[in-house]
């Protein structure tokens, strides 16, 4: 290992959930591309190696040294790519799958510094799959998508026997947290502190959907997930909806997950947190790296409620939450010191996000792919809910914890959401509250 840097606040969190939970998947970050056609897989390789020695937090590793974690970062070396030939199985395809959720499911070794690992199956001529699996300590959302565009560019170059030409970077990932731990050690966000402090005074300790079974005394991130689509016609809803509150579809679709969350049992008061990318300097924009950020988000929906005052209050508070994102929620935790629960996630047990545009995708040349995300079969929290926009609808994913509800369940409140989404978005005077 080369250098001594210090972590930021999120690695340094996932560093000790790694420690507490060796065995679990919940903070892999598997992705899927199916491959139609045949890919130059000497170039996909070297794209690999080029990524990873491009981006140092991606050849990192972790380790105390004078009472306080540190990241190191080891000298660039080639990326193997493992190939698996299925081609000679009696069912190629189911194979494939059984192999990917395996690798899905099988943790990183954060420890020994394995934060990236390839795998690439062959189940056919022409058919292939692509399975990338990272450690959350190095990946957010954003960074999927700036992972995605270089391997793309990389390979584009390779495949063709030119050099790549990426722009060099200005900064490196250990920049950021050098910057970062300066940042919070004084007083730039003593704005933030403050707003959080009263803002989340007297926050219900937990405040969820009832659930079938009781709370577990320990998390065991078990977890499942259900698929859903909302149609363009509903899609369209939110839109004039949205326009005619001054506000965006997330705030819409925020606050339909929080009138669900009321209608089903709910408490006059869903807390309810969200990811933000949090690169707040350009330098940053380029990087692979765990820079993505929790926000806390408290609405009122006391009975009698309207949608869409429900969505002034989304509007508003999700405004509020992005002017003060900058706090890390690690030591937002650490401000508030709540009462802690080994069975509940601290501050909020429900989390919601919106993407208001699909990224692009891995790209390569003469090949169709296609990508999906793996299924650790894991839970961080009781619900959470993602939405993507593809087109005139949009995509959805309810998340659940397996401990806490049935998956009968779970798919009743998937449904109820594009209902009550629809229902609610066409007519916004309606009344919230629980179902009698």
């Amino acid at each position: 290992m080369t250098g001594d840097h210090p972590v930021s606040c999120a690695q340094k969190r996932l560093w000790i959930l790694d420690r507490l939970y060796p065995d679990t998947p919940a903070y892999s970050v598997p992705v899927v591309y199916r491959i139609g056609g045949e890919p130059d897989v000497r170039a996909l390789e070297g794209a690999l190696t080029g990524l990873v020695g491009r981006h140092e937090v991606l050849r990192t590793g972790y380790r105390m040294a004078r009472g306080a974690l540190r990241q190191a970062v080891r000298p660039a070396e080639p990326v193997p790519l493992p190939r698996v030939d299925l081609t000679g199985h009696t069912d190629p395809a189911a194979e494939a799958e059984r192999l990917a959720f395996a690798e899905a499911r099988r943790p990183l070794d954060l420890g020994g510094g394995e934060v990236l690992r390839p795998l690439l199956l062959t189940t056919a001529p022409g058919r292939h799959v692509l399975c990338l699996t990272l450690h959350h300590i190095v990946c957010d959302g954003w960074s999927l998508a700036v992972l995605e565009q270089e391997l793309s560019s990389l390979y584009e170059a390779l495949a063709a026997g030119r050099a790549p030409e990426l722009p060099a970077l200005t900064e490196q990932y250990a920049d950021f947290a050098r910057w970062q731990t300066e940042r919070v050690a004084g007083t730039g966000l003593d704005r933030a502190r403050g707003y959080w402090t009263e803002h989340l005074a007297g926050v219900p300790a937990v405040a969820s959907v009832p659930a079938d079974r009781p709370r577990p005394a320990v998390w065991s991130f078990a977890g499942a997930h259900v698929p859903f689509e909302l149609g363009a016609e509903a899609v369209q809803q939110v839109d004039l909806l949205a326009r005619a509150c001054g506000t965006t579809p997330y705030a819409v679709m925020l606050a339909a997950f929080a009138a669900l969350v009321r209608e089903e049992g709910g408490g006059p008061e869903v807390v309810i947190g969200a990811p933000v990318a949090l690169r707040e300097r350009e330098s940053h924009f380029a990087l692979v790296g765990m820079f993505g950020n929790t926000v806390v988000q408290r609405l009122g929906v006391p009975d009698g409620t309207s949608f869409r005052e429900l969505v002034l209050r989304a509007r508003d508070e999700s405004r509020a939450a992005l002017a003060h994102q900058a706090l890390p929620f690690e030591l937002l935790v650490e401000e508030l010191n709540p009462a802690r629960d080994p069975g509940a996630n601290p501050l909020f047990q429900l989390m919601f996000s919106y993407q208001p545009a699909a990224a692009p995708g891995l790209r390569l040349e003469g090949c169709r792919v296609a990508r999906e995300f793996g299924d650790t079969r894991t839970a961080k929290v009781d619900l959470s809910l993602s939405l993507t926009r593809d087109g005139a609808g949009c995509t959805g994913r309810l998340e659940y914890s397996a401990d806490l509800f049935e998956d009968t369940t779970a798919r009743r409140l998937a449904a109820r959401y594009t209902t009550l989404l629809a229902a609610a978005a066409a007519e916004p005077l309606r009344p919230i509250g629980p179902k009698t």
